[in-house]
């Protein structure tokens, strides 16, 4: 079968074979789990904080405050799943309007 055949049937080259060290393979894991870490602190940090500086600026009684608490933060979760706000806007936010910064933002 020549080239202008394998054309006209759509017939396409495989992929090329790429050869990886396994050191290569673990750097790229460590990476990866590292940034992933670290994503996952900074996003348990700021929902908490976020819903501290918006919903309990003043003191509550103490009844189902625990229950009120994490539900806030699970709504505040939901619009970050549901892309509403990002981790960058709300680290900003908190910056802006209750003066707490949150170190390791990349």
């Amino acid at each position: 079968m020549n080239r202008q055949e394998r054309r006209r049937l759509g017939v396409k080259k495989k992929d090329p074979m790429i050869s990886i060290k396994q050191s290569d393979i673990d750097r790229m894991k460590q990476e990866a789990t590292a940034k992933g870490c670290k994503f996952a602190f900074n996003l348990m940090l700021a929902i908490p904080a976020m819903v501290i500086h918006d919903h309990y600026g003043e003191l509550m009684r103490k009844d189902g405050r625990v229950e009120r608490f994490i539900d806030l933060c699970m709504n505040t979760y939901k619009c970050y799943e549901e892309g509403y706000v990002t981790l960058q806007e709300l680290a900003k936010c908190l910056k802006d309007e209750a003066g707490v910064e949150i170190k390791g933002w990349n």
